[in-house]
């Protein structure tokens, strides 16, 4: 397995059609470049997204300018070989050292598996150190 761990931003937004996508638009004209997001729904007509921006610096100031609040969270990109278990045994190091993941996805392709992982930026050194960056 491998690992990088990256900026993310926790940002708020609508959760009705089209948001995510007028989201990502309106930080395109921005130049916001992401390598990686995760959107999910909160209820209440509030949805989350976490973003990992190429330049996280750019990001921040897409963000500024469009008056979002966002705070800033440590990812971690975690790749390696699809099988059973896979993704439980990536995790198992952080649960068996209370480490919260605040937030995660992950997919499969072509037999390589990609997870993003979200902590508290307070978690971020010791998640860093057991997951082994």
């Amino acid at each position: 397995m491998s690992v990088t761990r990256i900026t993310m931003h926790s940002v708020d937004i609508e959760d009705k059609p089209g948001s995510l996508q007028r989201f990502l638009a309106q930080s395109s004209l921005s130049k916001v470049d992401y390598q990686c997001f995760a959107a999910f729904s909160l209820g209440n007509n509030r949805g989350r997204v976490f973003a990992g921006a190429k330049e996280p610096g750019v990001f921040e100031a897409f963000a500024k300018q469009a008056e979002l609040n966002y705070r800033q969270v440590a990812g971690f990109i975690l790749d390696g070989e699809d099988r059973i278990g896979a993704a439980a045994d990536a995790l198992k190091t952080l649960a068996e050292n209370d480490v919260n993941e605040i937030a995660g996805s992950g997919m499969v392709f072509d037999g390589v598996y990609k997870m993003v992982v979200m902590v508290d930026s307070a978690d971020a050194q010791r998640a860093e150190a057991l997951l082994g960056t």
